[in-house]
């Protein structure tokens, strides 16, 4: 009977040993911007592929991929990223955005509590590429009860070549 237990010992050890998993330095790779950004600019290209406008965005919660976001008829890519992450609060929150948020879109950002916007392609050339009219960009309408959130652009050159096509 001991050399049994014994046995099964021996056994369930190697079955632990064996089941460990080696983290590769490929699994260490910190999230960045740059992969941050490929996430709303492959979204933006989706949505390109489908008809709509070059726009796509991200929200990124606690360094993790959260929701992801294209235009619609009724609501910028950052808006409809905000409603598919399902969260009412996202305090903590980052969102990559391949064009500057319009008005409506940073109202939307303020409402839920984001933390911080990165964008690549400015608000001029989101007009002059058709992706939204200048009155989108009308800051008159941006709601003043609301803590105003950091907007801050980056350079990604797949996201400005989103705009010259």
């Amino acid at each position: 009977m001991k050399k049994i237990l014994t046995l099964i010992a021996a056994v369930a050890i190697g079955a632990i040993a064996f089941a460990q998993v080696n983290i590769t330095k490929v699994d260490k790779v910190a999230p960045t911007d740059e992969i941050f950004m490929d996430m709303a600019v492959t979204a933006a290209q989706q949505a390109i592929a489908s008809g709509q406008k070059a726009a796509g965005a991200v929200v990124i919660l606690n360094g993790a991929w959260k929701a992801t976001g294209t235009p619609s008829a009724t609501a910028t890519a950052e808006e409809n990223a905000i409603t598919k992450s399902r969260r009412t609060n996202l305090a903590g929150a980052s969102i990559y955005t391949v064009n500057q948020p319009t008005t409506a879109a940073l109202n939307a950002i303020m409402k839920a509590g984001v933390d911080v916007v990165f964008f690549v392609n400015p608000s001029s050339d989101a007009v002059a590429a058709g992706v939204y009219p200048a009155e989108a960009y009308d800051p008159a309408g941006l709601d003043t009860t609301l803590t105003p959130v950091p907007v801050m652009q980056l350079h990604y050159a797949p996201a400005t070549q989103l705009l010259k096509k």
